[in-house]
């Protein structure tokens, strides 16, 4: 004999608004837990790239310190670092690469939502700095 239609399988109307309520829930719990692991990850970037230049800078000018001649990697007579300058004299490497530099000429050159970044030297202190200032968050 044949049962009736109650009998079938399937989910209730019920059973799925529970479901669908328990996804809204982990998502509301997930998705700003990510948006704040983004955001460090972004912070840890530009503190790495800043330590590298420093690094790269403060080598160069051990280096060049006993010599005459460019006493800092610019470009020009700007305070804005030379990547080309720093990797031509194995100052950075290959795994050295500053994710907001532009390799070919200067540094800079992003696409980041704030503009772009440029690596600078103050010639005074020997400091490596950004402009503009780093915004939390905001790096390629």
């Amino acid at each position: 004999m044949r049962k009736s239609g109650w009998a079938q399988g399937g989910f209730t109307l019920v059973e799925i608004m529970v479901v669908l309520a328990v996804l809204a829930i982990l998502a509301a719990v997930v998705i700003p837990n990510v948006g704040g692991f983004l955001n460090r990850g972004k912070d840890n970037a530009y503190k790495a790239d800043q330590r590298t230049l420093q690094a790269a800078v403060d080598a160069w000018r051990s280096n060049t310190s006993t010599r005459s001649g460019n006493l800092w990697p610019v470009v020009g007579s700007t305070n804005v670092i030379s990547i080309p300058a720093l990797t031509a004299e194995n100052f950075l490497r290959g795994n050295d690469v500053v994710a907001s530099a532009n390799t070919s000429t200067m540094t800079g050159a992003t696409n980041d939502p704030s503009g772009s970044y440029v690596w600078g030297i103050n010639t005074s202190t020997g400091v490596v700095t950004s402009t503009p200032s780093y915004s939390s968050g905001v790096y390629p």
